[in-house]
C-alpha cells in the first residue's frame, strides 16, 4: 500500500437525466409526469428499493434523489415513513403494483416509471431475486413489450453513467 487513502464520493443518481426523453414511443404525449403518476412512480420505486425487505443506502440515495427530482419541496424523511407503513400493512405486493399502475394512463407515464424503478434496481450496482421478481411484474402490469423494456434500460443506464 503505498500510504495513500481514497475516500469514495458518495454517488447521487441525476433523474433529470434518466428520466429524459431520449425515444418516445406510444401515445405522443410526452409531457411530464402530472400529480398521481408522480405518486404512482414513487411508490413503485420506494417497492423496488425495498424488494427484499432491505434497502441498501445507494437504494434510499436513489429513492431520495428520484422524490427530490420529481417533487423538489418534499419531505423525503416523511414519504420513507408513510411508504415504510404502507409496505409493512399492504396487502399482496402485485395488488399494490397494480393499484400505483392504475395511475399511470399515458404511454410516457409508464415508460418513465419503468426507467426510474430499473435506476433503482440497478444503482447500488447489486441485484437480486426479488428484484428481478418486482421488475418483472412491473413490466407485465405497465404492459411495456419486451424491446422496448431492452431500450429503456438502456437509457437509463446511460443516464446513471454519464
Amino acid at each position: 500500500m503505498s500510504g495513500i487513502v481514497r475516500f469514495m464520493e458518495r454517488r447521487t443518481p441525476d433523474f433529470a437525466r434518466i428520466l429524459a426523453p431520449a425515444t418516445q414511443d406510444g401515445d405522443g404525449d410526452a409531457g411530464p409526469l402530472r400529480d398521481a403518476e408522480i405518486d404512482a412512480v414513487i411508490e413503485l420505486a420506494f417497492m423496488m428499493a425495498n424488494a427484499n425487505g432491505d434497502a441498501s443506502p445507494d437504494e434510499i440515495e436513489s429513492f431520495r434523489a428520484l422524490v427530490k427530482h420529481l417533487q423538489p419541496g418534499a419531505n423525503v424523511g416523511a414519504l420513507l415513513e408513510e411508504h415504510s407503513e404502507k409496505l409493512e400493512g399492504g396487502g399482496p405486493i402485485e395488488e399494490r403494483v397494480r393499484a400505483a399502475a392504475a395511475h399511470l394512463t399515458r404511454t410516457s407515464a409508464r415508460e418513465l416509471a419503468y426507467k426510474a424503478v430499473y435506476a433503482v434496481a440497478v444503482f447500488d450496482l447489486e441485484t437480486n431475486e426479488e428484484e428481478g421478481d418486482l421488475e418483472d411484474l412491473v413490466i407485465k402490469v405497465l404492459g411495456i413489450e419486451h424491446e422496448r423494456v431492452k431500450q429503456l434500460a438502456r437509457e437509463a443506464t446511460q443516464g446513471l453513467s454519464k
